[in-house]
């Protein structure tokens, strides 16, 4: 029995060291010691008040009592879209990222110190996503493989070898996405990593255009129209199609900011454009519902609706494009 007992042990904490290498980003998400104090910070056994023993009512809830804009805890709040490095050592030089620097997948509620006009309704309550079995443009989709959309749909609360900690499978599909700063974070800087517009296109999957000339040509037509392409070099979108080095390209955008394109070498993601959390970018003009002058289907923005765009109106093309 003493035999039994000790190997069980040497095979628990085997386990469990093998697990924390696997899984990145440390404090109370992954890389759990055999005594760690973090089950603690989010569940109770006797006690909870949420589903999963829970200590929050909901998921989203959970995680706004560390990422919301009232509470402690986390240096990422994800609510009001921003970084501060008053509130956890868990990041403390391991991070290059600005105090107050405006995190890359942007805020819930708020962005850049105003009020999102388009965001991820995290509640629960959304059960459905555009593209998701439908073809592009077309109104209704197939239901979400795992429910109402929280957090923990796209992010492993647990740990994960993907960037960010997203989920290993979102939406029945295997997602890998290649980790770029996990001993450095930088969180308000652009670098995606490869695989990254995997994770949208696991809900948006007829949005996931890579054929070339796809915006030019019909053969894509059956799927929902013409597409602009996705996950191809930047080089490709310069007016007159030159290799221009996209560090040196920058345009003003909303606020006073200036959005200058990712480093050199990285290719067009679904993020390249749309900020996954929520946006503050405002549409005006032909921007503010187009030649329709409605807002009902995906990309046709409007004054209230700017479809997770990072940029005013469409900077986002005049960005890459310079026309």
């Amino acid at each position: 029995m003493i035999k039994i007992v000790i190997v069980f042990a040497a095979a628990l904490f085997f386990s469990l060291t093998i697990s924390s290498v696997a899984s990145a980003n440390g404090g109370p998400h992954g890389g759990y010691a055999p005594a760690t104090d973090a089950c603690a910070g989010c569940h109770r056994t006797h006690t909870a008040e949420g589903p999963q023993l829970l200590i929050a009512t909901s998921t989203y809830g959970l995680c706004m009592t560390c990422h919301g804009s009232t509470t402690g805890g986390a240096d990422t709040n994800v609510q009001d879209g921003y970084f501060l490095d008053s509130r956890s050592t868990s990041t403390n030089a391991i991070t290059s990222t600005a105090t107050n620097g405006y995190l890359l997948a942007g805020g819930f509620t708020m962005y850049k110190g105003t009020a999102a006009t388009s965001s991820h309704d995290v509640s629960g309550s959304v059960t459905t996503a555009w593209g998701n079995g439908a073809n592009r443009g077309v109104v209704g989709s197939l239901a979400l493989a795992r429910g109402g959309l929280d957090c923990a749909s796209c992010h492993d609360p647990h740990g994960s070898t993907n960037y960010r900690i997203m989920n290993n499978v979102v939406n029945s599909v295997t997602i890998s996405m290649a980790q770029v700063d996990e001993s450095v974070k930088d969180y308000d800087t652009e670098h995606w990593s490869t695989g990254q517009s995997d994770l949208c296109t696991a809900c948006h999957a007829t949005y996931h255009v890579t054929t070339a000339g796809s915006g030019s040509s019909a053969s894509v037509a059956t799927a929902g129209g013409y597409a602009h392409r996705i996950d191809m070099p930047y080089s490709y979108s310069f007016n007159n199609k030159t290799n221009v080095n996209p560090e040196t390209i920058g345009i003003a955008a909303g606020g006073g900011t200036t959005y200058t394109l990712p480093l050199a070498g990285t290719d067009v993601v679904c993020q390249t454009c749309h900020l996954p959390h929520g946006t503050s970018a405002t549409m005006s003009g032909l921007a503010a519902g187009g030649a329709t002058g409605s807002g009902t289907l995906p990309g046709n923005t409007t004054a209230t609706d700017s479809a997770l765009l990072r940029l005013n109106n469409r900077a986002v093309c005049e960005t890459c494009h310079q026309k």
